[in-house]
């Protein structure tokens, strides 16, 4: 075991079957650690079991279920789903670590929640000032748009119809493949020296959705398209999905900072902490080829 890492009596992800969550629990399965998954009663735990991970019933939304999750627990990742009550599903995370004595508790986040540019920035520094005052040990992870969003197109698979909409433009954004997320997390947790730190995570490099649109032609054989909507567009088909309106207009003002270039900047974060390169784009096309079939 490499210098530096110390084993943790017991560590609990809250979204263990998310983008991040999986891999980040299959991590430390692999390695051996005693890592327990936080699921609602609707949750597929198949996956999960197959890991050999213990499984304990919690919802965000009563605090008492997530501290007794949190029972004989260390260290907690947790990853609150983007919806209409994300500011007081987090608060209840961050209240049950308190209460339940964790001493470790990392937040994924977001890129630029420091700057409080846009509504979702405002929500994640929220939390993280609630982190920063609660006397616990913290690490937020604040990552870029997520390279993974491009398989979970509601309208069918982007192999289906050959194209995929968003309003862009022709902005550069350095999307992250949630891998190297859970990998960072996974050095976070097993590791000393991350307290009270924030980590900016990028991919490495910044790129356009024609760029996107080329590197999935070349993977899946076949011609895929960018086509560039209006803001006024783009709010209309997520509104016909059924999104809260809040998080429409919140999800527009990153769309708005991807198209003006603000998302752009690359760090050296991921390789800086876990010793490897982050995937490129051409990387995770390829190996998520299937999921673009919708297989």
């Amino acid at each position: 075991m490499r210098e530096g890492i110390e084993m943790a009596k017991s560590i609990l992800i809250i979204g263990a079957t998310g983008n991040v969550g999986l891999p980040l629990t299959k991590m430390l399965s692999e390695h051996g650690y005693d890592v327990k998954a936080a699921v609602r009663s609707s949750t597929n735990v198949e996956v999960l079991r197959a890991l050999g991970v213990e499984t304990i019933q919690a919802d965000l939304r009563n605090f008492f279920s997530l501290m007794n999750a949190m029972n004989l627990v260390e260290k907690v990742f947790f990853a609150v789903p983007f919806v209409s009550s994300f500011v007081q599903l987090s608060m209840n995370v961050v209240k049950a670590a308190e209460e339940a004595g964790v001493e470790h508790l990392v937040k994924l986040s977001g890129s630029g929640a420091q700057y409080e540019a846009i509504q979702l920035a405002k929500w994640h520094r929220i939390i993280e000032r609630e982190m920063m005052k609660s006397g616990l040990h913290y690490t937020f992870l604040r990552p870029n748009s997520f390279m993974q969003n491009f398989t979970n197109f509601s309208s069918g698979t982007i192999d289906d119809h050959g194209s995929f909409y968003l309003p862009l433009g022709e902005g550069r954004v350095s999307f992250i493949d949630a891998r190297d997320i859970a990998s960072v997390a996974y050095h976070v947790l097993t590791e000393k020296g991350h307290d009270g730190q924030a980590y900016e995570l990028t991919g490495p490099e910044a790129i356009s959705c024609a760029h996107v649109a080329s590197s999935l032609s070349n993977v899946l054989g076949k011609e895929i398209r960018y086509n560039g909507i209006t803001e006024e567009e783009a709010r209309q088909m997520m509104l016909e999905e059924g999104l809260h309106a809040g998080i429409v207009e919140a999800r527009l003002e990153l769309y708005q900072l991807n198209r003006l270039g603000y998302s752009s900047a690359i760090t050296n974060t991921v390789r800086d902490i876990t010793g490897k390169s982050p995937y490129t784009f051409e990387q995770f096309a390829w190996d998520y080829r299937e999921r673009f079939r919708g297989k």
